[in-house]
């Protein structure tokens, strides 16, 4: 990870030549991520805004958010089996998130102010829910949330409502998180973000470290052991754009998409040490006006992190993830066969599947095209197995 850091630091992409340079020696390289299962969840023009995974094998579950409300979960091996539709929210689903420590606990949170843990061994049943309860606490629409890497936490980010943008806890130890309890809120920071809190991350192996986003373009990093939320507040980072993602690059640095732009920061920096615009992460040679940015994946399960981007045109859904190799972006993987504007990517690293989804409500799973020796080896393999089968705020937060 530290030579992928330094290649990051050292970027120098002053125009999109870079980036399009590559694209006739991709093609003959024939680099792709091949369809492998294909889900078309809804007909009825029904979004699929947010996907999430757990990561067991050798079959995985997804949960994946809807813009009619729903959510649907899927196992994944050799094809796709629904196995649950969630369908009682009551307002639009503003993130679905599986427990860190159990693969049956889904989180999902909403725009009526309400988080609630699904148990999916019984049927979705809700186990808990989380809510600010404060006896003048008005609803505060949540737009973002997140859990923290031991699931002590949750954190809600709200809009801007009564003059004020919220981030909420909630210490999922408590007994208090339990349904039917009116307070069970420990306490939240209301001073940091000027506009609606759009993403939330915690930090991947500090429990106390929260990352946030806003449309008033801050990246706010809280250290949460603090008594308030002035001495909470370790950096206030500018992005100049309305933040749209972000998320953990390294243990001391971040990444953000905004609507127009991919940067990287360090925590401690007063300006991005690299920004790309749209011309730079160009997926075609279509206007750049046509791009758009889904997310910046830091695994290294396809050897590298890399942004997922796309383009759509009159006549197709271009998608590809991008990558930096000798101080600049080239592609690493063009994904054939996509149909649709892509909403969110999630990745199952096992088996080095990619799963997408979108506005035409289809989940796809994206994995890396076979070479011929492989296919043969694999061939081979199977053969060998069927011969054989007949033989048997200012309040601390805590």
């Amino acid at each position: 990870m530290s030579r992928v850091t330094e290649s990051l630091k050292r970027l120098n992409v002053k125009n999109d030549a870079g980036t399009r340079g590559q694209d006739d020696e991709m093609v003959g390289k024939k680099v792709e991520l091949t369809l492998s299962l294909e889900e078309t969840v809804s007909h009825d023009q029904n979004y699929i805004l947010s996907v999430c995974g757990t990561q067991s094998e050798p079959e995985f579950t997804i949960g994946a958010g809807l813009s009619d409300h729903s959510c649907v979960i899927y196992s994944v091996g050799e094809s796709t089996s629904r196995t649950i539709t969630l369908d009682h929210n009551q307002a639009p689903i503003v993130g679905v998130k599986f427990s860190p420590t159990s693969k049956n606990i889904l989180y999902i949170a909403t725009n009526d102010g309400l988080i609630t843990a699904r148990d999916l061994r019984a049927k979705g049943k809700v186990v808990a829910e989380f809510k600010d309860g404060t006896e003048d606490g008005k609803t505060k629409p949540l737009a973002s949330f997140d859990l923290s890497c031991d699931e002590r936490l949750v954190a809600g980010g709200t809009e801007h409502t009564g003059g004020d943008a919220f981030i909420l806890f909630w210490d999922l130890r408590q007994s208090g998180s339990k349904i039917g309890n009116k307070n069970n809120l420990l306490g939240g920071y209301w001073e940091s973000h000027m506009d609606d809190v759009t993403c939330l991350t915690f930090h991947p192996t500090k429990r106390n470290v929260l990352a946030s986003g806003s449309t008033d373009g801050l990246m706010n990093i809280f250290d949460l052991t603090q008594s308030s939320e002035d001495l909470a507040l370790t950096s206030s980072l500018n992005t100049e754009s309305s933040v749209d993602r972000l998320g953990w690059l390294t243990d001391d640095s971040l990444w953000c998409t905004t609507h127009t732009h991919l940067q990287l920061w360090e925590c401690e920096g007063a300006c991005a040490y690299e920004t790309f615009a749209r011309s730079h992460l160009a997926v075609s040679r279509d206007d750049p006006d046509n791009c758009y940015l889904v997310k910046f994946h830091t695994t290294n399960v396809f050897g590298q992190p890399f942004l997922l981007a796309g383009s759509s045109t009159v006549t197709r859904e271009n998608l590809r993830c991008l990558s930096i190799r000798e101080n600049c972006l080239e592609t690493c993987y063009e994904i054939i066969g996509n149909k649709q504007i892509v909403r969110d990517s999630w990745i199952h690293e096992k088996s080095g599947s990619l799963v997408t989804v979108g506005e035409k409500g289809i989940i796809n799973v994206w994995r890396q095209a076979e070479s011929p020796t492989q296919r043969d080896s694999d061939h081979k393999l199977l053969t060998k197995i069927g011969n054989g089968r007949d033989r048997h705020h200012r309040i601390k937060p805590y």
